[in-house]
């Protein structure tokens, strides 16, 4: 086994320095379509409806990579763990049995999809600055998603890496084809 880890100040560091120039040119093409006005136009029901929004949102985002993970890890759904992190004030998802690098992926760029990228595309089309906000809001917020993708580069789909279950990476398997026996790390 390899671990390929970093800690959580190092993920915090890396994270912010991936996720800056996003929101960034997110915030430009926004404001390129739709101009400032949007910013103005909030109420107090809708400011809310956000705050409710991102709060339930922040658990969803972990569940749907549970979601995932569950649906592809040996053992399902009970190799799934939740936990909430004290120092970081993060709740965070744990597979706890190898997986192929492909689910683990998908995995774990499945919430930065349906809650950041998706969220942004539809602000664009409607002009609303609560979808804007939100997409941004978990863009960000799938930093370390985004740095774990990072991670996983040069692993072939088909290697077995499992969850660290203290740091922010995982431990790959050796892994080698049956009939060349060749490894599956690129």
């Amino acid at each position: 086994m390899k671990e390929i880890a970093l800690t959580i100040e190092e993920t915090n560091r890396k994270a912010i320095k991936l996720v800056i120039p996003i929101a960034v040119i997110m915030a430009v093409l926004f404001v390129l379509l739709h101009g400032y006005r949007a910013f103005f136009n909030w109420s107090w029901i809708g400011s809310v409806v956000f705050v409710g929004s991102v709060l339930s949102g922040i658990f969803i985002h972990e569940l749907l990579h549970a979601l995932v993970l569950g649906l592809f890890v040996r053992g399902g759904f009970s190799s799934i763990k939740f936990g909430f992190d004290r120092n970081t004030f993060t709740p965070y998802c744990h597979c706890t049995k190898p997986i192929r690098v492909r689910w683990y992926r998908l995995g774990a760029i499945m919430p930065l999809i349906l809650q950041g990228i998706l969220p942004f595309v539809v602000s664009l089309f409607t002009g609303s600055l609560g979808w804007w906000a939100f997409g941004v809001l978990f863009t960000v917020g799938a930093g370390g998603d985004l740095l774990a993708i990072e991670m996983l580069s040069g692993l072939r789909s088909r290697a077995r890496v499992l969850d660290h279950p203290e740091k922010m990476g995982f431990y790959l398997l050796e892994e080698c084809h049956k009939k060349d026996n060749r490894p599956l790390v690129s």
